[in-house]
């Protein structure tokens, strides 16, 4: 399969005790892959964070989910896709 975009599932639970929900992310790499044998992907990931003008610092409370689970995964984590 191929395509512009990825969907991730992060591991836990949202505020309503739901599993998580897909989120998506932009595929930055060729068709090929990073090996170019089309076994890997590159996503292009942003952590998410609040910053709060009153607190003067960021509110970890309303950090992003799933792009800080991504930007704090180690190579070979295993990704739920």
């Amino acid at each position: 399969w191929e395509g512009q975009s990825l969907g991730v599932i992060p591991p836990g639970v949202d505020a309503k005790g739901k599993p998580n929900k897909n989120r998506l992310y932009s595929i930055a790499s060729s068709r090929y892959g990073d090996s170019l044998d089309g076994t890997s992907v590159s996503l292009c990931v942003r952590r998410a964070t609040f910053w709060d003008a009153e607190l003067g610092k960021e509110d970890p409370a309303k950090k992003g989910v799933c792009s800080n689970y991504l930007c704090d995964a180690s190579p070979g984590d295993e990704v739920k896709m």
